[in-house]
């Protein structure tokens, strides 16, 4: 081979393992983990960087989404909803209440549908939108600028694959299903009765809802690595387990943060809305949950980059 080409294939071999996400056998465990409020920054960092290619994603799941899945007209009344909680609470605290009792309907009701297979289309276009995200995300961190077209038609190759990981999540939550149906069903038929009984079913509860946090918090990450050229599902959760093996806990903390984060800005946001314009409080609420689909894949694929190092 000419010298010439060498050059040129070591510099391409080069290149290749500045951009790619190397998933090493043995990692490097000496470096901290950086805080959820350096996560948060570079993960809005890294959307405002592409915000008119996440906007116009985030735009078109969400036109798709209203028009097979949801519908253009809400399922709740708030308006007629608050009328009826008016009897129920009294006092200065008593809009407050209700707007809260409110937004809790309204987050019961996401992605639902008058229709029978709503939530199933909703489902879907949920997922090819995430995979977007995240090719766009990879994109955007290597510096590389691509198009809304390739976000959809090149970012949503892995859909098989992406579909097996989440099948394991959806097994992993299992233990949790099962915790919180035997505390309310002991609860509820009075199996549980005294202090210490319904004590004795909560520690259950807990401790399987625990079980499945343990699992999800390497299993989650499978998600960003399954996405990558030739993975398959069992190397992506091999890899995810290896990325988070010794510092689960930092890496659980940081992960739980994030739905504690989003629920307490989506509430602050949208709580005003619900009491003072009930008509717009639907609107603002799909807006941000449309937003927060993009926030929640930029935050968790900055801390599964953070884990690389």
């Amino acid at each position: 081979m000419p010298r010439t080409a060498k050059k040129t294939k070591k510099a391409t071999t080069s290149n290749q393992k500045k951009t790619a996400e190397n998933l090493p056998k043995v990692l490097v465990r000496s470096s901290k983990l950086p805080s959820v409020w350096k996560l948060t920054q570079t993960s809005l960092t890294l959307l405002w960087n592409d915000r008119w290619l996440f906007l116009w994603i985030i735009l078109t799941y969400g036109i798709v989404n209203l028009a097979i899945a949801q519908g253009f007209s809400s399922g709740l009344n708030i308006t007629s909803a608050k009328n009826q909680l008016s009897g129920l609470f009294h006092g200065h605290a008593s809009e407050l209440s209700s707007g809260v009792t409110i937004y809790a309907l309204m987050l019961a009701s996401l992605g639902g549908s008058s229709s029978g297979g709503g939530f199933g289309y909703s489902l879907i276009f949920t997922i090819l939108a995430s995979l977007a995200i995240i090719w766009a995300l990879r994109n955007g961190i290597n510096k590389v600028k691509v198009s809304l077209r390739d976000a959809y038609y090149r970012g949503t190759y892995p859909l098989i694959p992406f579909l097996g990981i989440i099948l394991v999540i959806a097994l992993e939550l299992i233990p949790t299903v099962i915790g919180i149906t035997l505390y309310t069903t002991a609860v509820n038929n009075n199996i549980a009765v005294t202090g210490l009984e319904k004590l004795g079913f909560l520690v259950i509860m807990l401790a399987l809802i625990l079980l499945s946090l343990y699992l999800l918090s390497g299993s989650i990450f499978a998600l960003y690595i399954v996405t990558l050229p030739d993975m398959t599902p069992f190397k992506a959760l091999r890899s995810a387990r290896d990325l988070v093996k010794k510092r689960r806990l930092a890496v659980l903390l940081r992960v739980l943060y994030l739905p504690v984060a989003l629920l307490v800005v989506s509430i602050v946001i949208t709580l005003p809305f619900i009491i003072l314009a009930s008509a717009i409080a639907p609107w603002v609420f799909l807006i941000l949950s449309l937003i927060m689909l993009a926030v929640l894949h930029s935050y968790l694929y900055s801390l599964y980059r953070e884990l690389l190092v």
